[in-house]
């Protein structure tokens, strides 16, 4: 009874925090973009104009989509908005609530699996649209009336993300001819955990991942999960965990009770269950399959899980690779085989997939870069590095070049690159100047992955995605000639190349991702028999250099292929994949439909509002986030339209008596975000600063009115990220301002507010706590122009710096703020941090110097099942040192304002404020729930005679209701 009611006090207090999550931005398309729309019996689809003829073929698919999920979804009606960004150079999409609607991101990535990629998104993400539209029954389809599309959304929170994904991915796979469950990449690094283990990892750690272990996400061991389940109970269990968490959410774990009824199980129970069976058949499978040890020319992987990916060999004995790890940036590595050593050559960019090729002595690869303005739109360039210099340079700009090759004398880039409409090319670049030399459309139109150079740089050949599945083409630029070299079909090719008139690539045809040739009017060779699975692969001479998956991770292997006489012949695989034991489903007739598609031009002007979610009380959401129990008695209503351009919240207060309204609205649609803010009613606020006058005669009631306009703008150089932020502000306040002088009430202020926010940015590696380098450098000046004889102006600096600790994942932040202010009557609160330990101070001419040093102490991964699990215990030192001049200190230390006035004890000398501590917090997960705590405490002694200043810490990783596809 203790325990049920301590969950239940947990709930009240993430439940406005889990709201607050549910209002999930994914940003905004160019101002300029011209946009369609069709309208179907169950959505409504806006895309860019430019999309065009995809648009019409995006929605059959919806259609054929949500048709075909009857099977797996009985009896669910929908009705969703589908949004198209197609101006982005990567795959993905979200389901989210509040507002709801699907958001797709329709440009194929370079290791997709042989499916078409609308039709991939379509059936994974309307699955997440299933099963949230199952939870709208019962006490939560009643609740749905009094608070709207949020109370679905936030009831995501009992829904385990393995489930929803799994369940995608099952559902992407069982009515398609292709899906991630039937691809042998999917599930290798899920094959390898639970083979290479005697003992599985506890539910906990694979759900909720590890610092110190890699863990295949909740897209691989989620799908096997569902997978498993649906085999041998039948979908209807899930069908039924939905049911009943929509009926009885209030118990606090629904879908475990239901799964109980159903199976006898728990989850962690079924999640044994599922890989013990596995285990059994993925050894069996391994024995018949008798896969080949292979000789490693990296470090040993034993002590800790790291990849290394796409080989390239330079000079006589050394190899260049791509190195990933969990507690360190991707790096390129120059590999020594004879003395198994390696040195880090460079750090790139944010890049995928992990691919680079070589040629004269120079390396390409492709990078993200964002838009500086619009989120949803990125590019895709070509970088390159000499490796004779060390230096690189950037090759193109604003392209949507996905995957580049380089000539093997090194004179010629190839690109693989896709507009926006969809239109697929080969593009032939000048390797020292960027510029295009030639472009060649892909027959057909299919997707090009991964170009790759013949060894006598005559031809190129591609991995083609059609409607059949993927195929391999060559394409000799001299001539222009294309030609096909593999036919479209389901097993998933890789890589390919040619040298003379031999193809080699990678397939998954033997149910594992190996290495095969097809020698011309001969028939395919499997020339690699790896246990998990062989990418990249490099011929030099007789060497054939390749990745191989482990355990521990990728690692490089050569082997001297001898081309004539190779003889394997692997076991197939493909026929213990647990989607084999659902064809049944596949066999159905889907009557797939063939509707009529009109698209009419969408009018943004007159779709600014939509409305989609209320609550039965105020909150501020800013303000919930740091505070849930500042919710009031009232009401809050909740607009976000389908673009998400304007977002706006009304709201009504009663609180001490008062009626108080509040309405903020935020523009995003053009280069300024323009946003405004109305707050009325409440009690006014009255300064008098250390007198005991009486107060006005006449008080109106407190109105604060800001209007605000910022450019908000995001860059990227490699492996670093920039962040620049203008803002100006107008706010007016009805206070009311005793002036002793006159012995008179100033009443209403104006206030100007500029700022101006830059941060350069190192990326974080999976274990860092801080970056490795970063800069931040936050100015702002506030005055009030009409009241500058009551209101001293402010100039106000804030600086940090982060740099590389001792070790690894340790950091060291130093810190300088400033704050000046004029020493007119009334003071404004200080922007500076105080030294921790005091509060209550406001000073004139403040400064503070402050250095944090952060590292992690333990990687305990330890759970008591359903409570909690703990991830990591992080410390760190600090010493905070400020001077401050003309101090004032608050009276009352336990609130500033009593009953709208303020007094304040002033020091006219200079001081100095001093403290050191430590600080010890534990990242952790309270009940299973998907949000990650961090909760510590704080000492600070301002001398070494006192008693410290303990704080506690607490802070919750907020992040929005969405699911979605995902990179894998």
């Amino acid at each position: 009874m203790k325990f049920r009611l301590l969950c239940i006090t947990f709930l009240a207090l993430i439940y406005p925090i889990s709201l607050h999550a549910q209002f999930f931005d994914t940003g905004t398309d160019p101002a300029g973009l011209k946009w369609l729309s069709i309208k179907t019996e169950k959505f409504t689809l806006i895309y860019p104009e430019s999309f065009g003829a995809q648009g019409i073929k995006c929605a059959k698919s919806l259609d054929n989509s949500i048709n075909r999920l009857t099977a797996l979804y009985p009896g669910i009606k929908i009705r969703i908005p589908v949004v198209i960004h197609n101006y982005t150079t990567f795959s993905n999409g979200y389901v989210s609530w509040a507002p709801k609607r699907i958001e797709m991101y329709p440009t194929p990535e370079q290791n997709t699996i042989p499916l078409d990629p609308i039709e991939q998104l379509t059936a994974h993400e309307l699955t997440h649209v299933m099963q949230m539209y199952s939870l709208k029954k019962g006490l939560l389809g009643f609740l749905t009336i009094l608070g709207g599309e949020q109370v679905t959304g936030a009831a995501g929170i009992f829904l385990p993300m393995w489930f929803m994904e799994g369940d995608a991915v099952l559902a992407e796979s069982v009515l398609t001819e292709s899906g991630r469950g039937r691809d042998a990449s999917f599930q290798k690094q899920m094959k390898a955990v639970v083979t290479g283990r005697e003992k599985l990892y506890s539910y906990d750690k694979m759900i909720f991942g590890s610092f110190r272990d890699y863990t295949p996400d909740h897209y691989q061991f989620g799908y096997q999960i569902a997978a498993y389940s649906t085999s041998r109970y039948g979908h209807q269990i899930w069908n039924k965990a939905l049911g009943y968490t929509a009926r009885y959410p209030f118990t606090l774990d629904p879908l475990l009770i239901s799964l109980e009824k159903s199976t006898g199980l728990t989850k962690g129970g079924l999640y044994r269950e599922t890989f013990d069976s596995l285990k059994t058949i993925w050894r069996k499978d391994l024995s018949k399959a008798a896969p080949i040890g292979y000789q490693t020319l990296n470090n040993d992987l034993q002590t800790a899980y790291r990849n290394y990916y796409s080989p390239v060999t330079v000079g006589r004995d050394s190899i260049i690779a791509i190195k990933t790890s969990l507690s360190a940036l991707p790096s390129f590595v120059l590999l020594n085989p004879s003395r198994k050593d390696e040195k880090k050559i460079f750090t790139p960019g944010s890049l995928w997939p992990w691919y680079i090729s070589g040629g004269g002595r120079k390396i390409v690869w492709v990078e993200d870069r964002p838009d500086p303005r619009w989120e949803n739109r990125t590019y895709s360039v070509i970088m390159l590095l000499d490796i004779s210099t060390g230096k690189s340079i950037q090759l193109s700009r604003k392209t949507r070049y996905l995957s580049a090759a380089i000539s093997p004398d090194g004179k010629y880039v190839a690109a693989a690159e896709s507009s926006v409409a969809n239109r697929n090319s080969i593009v032939i670049l000048d390797a020292s100047t960027g510029s295009i030399l030639r472009t060649s459309p892909v027959p057909g139109n299919a997707y090009p992955q991964k170009p790759e150079w013949s060894s006598t740089g005559g031809k190129l050949t591609i991995i083609a995605l059609t409607n059949g599945g993927e195929g391999i083409m060559s394409w000799a630029p001299a001539t222009d000639k294309w030609e096909t070299l593999i036919e479209p079909g389901r097993d998933d090719l890789q890589s390919s190349f040619l040298r003379n008139d031999t193809l080699f690539y990678v397939s998954s045809a033997s149910g594992t991702d190996n290495i095969y040739m097809l020698p011309q009017g001969g028939g395919p060779v499997m020339i690699t028999n790896s246990r998990f699975g062989c990418y990249d692969p490099e011929l030099k001479g007789t060497s054939l250099c390749f990745s191989d998956y482990t355990p521990m991770g990728y690692r490089i292997c050569r082997i001297e292929a001898d081309l004539k006489n190779t003889s394997l012949s692997g076991f197939k695989m493909k026929d213990s994949f647990l989607i084999n034991r659902m064809d049944t489903l596949n066999k159905q007739d889907y009557s797939l439909l063939e509707n009529k598609y009109n698209p009419v031009p969408y009018n943004k002007l007159t779709h600014l509002f939509r409305f989609h979610s209320w609550m039965p009380f105020y909150a501020d959401l800013e303000q919930v986030r740091t505070d849930p129990a500042s919710v009031r008695p009232g009401v809050t209503i909740f607009s976000q339209n389908t673009l998400s351009s304007l977002i706006t919240s009304i709201g009504y207060e009663y609180s001490d008596g008062r009626n108080n309204f509040h309405y903020r609205i935020t523009w995003k649609g053009w280069l300024p975000v323009f946003e405004s803010r109305i707050d009325y009613g409440s009690a006014p606020v009255i300064y008098k600063t250390g007198t005991t006058v009486g107060d006005p005669s006449l008080l109106s009631p407190s109105m604060s009115f800001s209007n605000g306009v910022s450019v908000p703008l995001s860059f990227s150089t490699g492996r670093f990220s920039q962040f620049l932020y203008g803002s100006f502000s107008v706010k007016y306040e009805n206070n009311y301002v005793y002036q002793k002088e006159s012995n008179t009430y100033d009443y209403g202020q104006v206030q100007l507010w500029s700022r101006l926010y830059f941060s350069n940015s190192d990326a974080l590696s999976g274990s860092d706590i801080f970056p490795r380098w970063a800069q931040i450098v936050d100015l702002s000046y506030i005055n009030y122009p009409f009241d500058n004889t009551i209101y001293s102006p402010m100039t106000s600096l804030r600086t940090a710096f982060y740099f590389p600790g001792f070790a690894r994942n340790h950091s060291l932040k130093l810190r300088f703020e400033t704050d000046y202010q004029s020493g007119k009557q009334l003071l404004l609160s200080n922007l500076s941090a105080l030294p921790r330990g005091y509060l209550n101070m406001v000073s004139l001419n403040y400064r503070l110097y402050s250095a944090d040093y952060t590292l992690p102490l333990f990687y305990p991964d330890l759970s008591i099942p359903m409570v909690v699990y703990l991830k990591r215990i992080r410390g760190g030192v600090f010493y905070d040192y400020a001077t401050g001049k003309n101090n004032y200190f608050e009276a009352n230390a336990d609130n500033i304002f009593q009953n709208g006035n303020t007094h304040y004890n002033y020091n006219r000398n200079s001081d100095t404020f001093s403290s050191a501590g430590c600080e010890i917090l534990a990242d952790f997960y309270l009940f299973r729930l998907p949000l990650m705590i961090s909760g510590g405490v704080q000492a600070a002694w301002k001398s070494m005679y006192d008693a410290p200043a303990i704080q506690l810490l607490f802070n919750i990783d907020i992040f929005g209701m969405k699911v979605g596809k995902g990179r894998l």
